[in-house]
């Protein structure tokens, strides 16, 4: 049966001269690996944009069970970027989530409100007129609470356990921990989201070792790699 789909792109790869793949997110089916037209020429250019990373796009497709690639119709874009692939600060940052969400959503399940939560928060990237220095930031802590893994700050302490993902009265004996100021994080985080993220005042070094425990945590609850080859760039562009 042919079905109207959405998605939201993580990678493109070409595969040769006249096939790209492409993996994307979707609402309905997770993942899918779609085998695309590449090529050249002016209708090849056109069509370029819908295979941009973080692109969102909607198409039809005769999904095959048990087929690894599937061949959709034409892909159509559903949110049109206006600064994302252009501004600075905000391209780096698309680099960084495209590669977070691609390790991310390998193995996640569809799950629409995980999507529409994605879908929303790239719109508000992309239109924001300010300079979004936390973005990630609040994009990473806000996805905790939608894949399972927030962490319990009911009851703040001076010690944070990282494997726990919670608060305790006494050192938990490993070296997974926050003590002192640094036990406050889990606390701020959770109350961080798109609307206040700007009141949140951070150095260039706290930043990016606050986004370094968000991926060491997200490490331990879910095995995803701690390391990124687009950190160093966010590592330079911000003040």
């Amino acid at each position: 049966m042919i079905e109207n789909l959405r998605g939201i792109v993580l990678q493109c790869v070409k595969h040769n001269d006249k096939t790209s793949i492409l993996t994307l997110y979707t609402p309905t089916h997770a993942c899918l690996t779609l085998a695309v037209p590449a090529g050249s020429g002016p209708r090849a250019r056109s069509r370029a944009v819908t295979r941009m990373p973080l692109a969102q796009v909607e198409f039809t497709c005769n999904i095959k069970p048990g087929q690894s690639i599937q061949r959709p119709g034409a892909l159509q874009l559903t949110a049109t970027y206006s600064s994302l692939y252009f501004h600075p600060v905000k391209s780096a940052l698309g680099i960084f989530i495209s590669e977070f969400l691609t390790r991310l959503l390998r193995d996640t399940p569809p799950d629409p409100v995980l999507f529409s939560y994605l879908s929303g928060a790239l719109r508000l990237l992309d239109s924001t007129p300010a300079t979004p220095a936390n973005f990630h930031i609040t994009l990473l802590a806000g996805l905790t609470g939608l894949l399972g893994i927030a962490p319990d700050v009911s009851r703040p302490t001076h010690i944070f356990d990282m494997r726990a993902g919670a608060y305790t009265p006494l050192h938990p004996g490993h070296p997974d921990v926050l003590m002192g100021e640094r036990a406050r994080l889990p606390l701020i985080l959770s109350r961080l989201n798109f609307s206040n993220m700007h009141l949140l005042r951070l150095s260039r070094t706290e930043r990016t070792e606050l986004l370094a425990g968000l991926l060491r945590y997200y490490s331990m609850h879910l095995g995803l790699p701690a390391t990124y080859t687009s950190l160093p760039v966010l590592a330079q562009i911000f003040d």
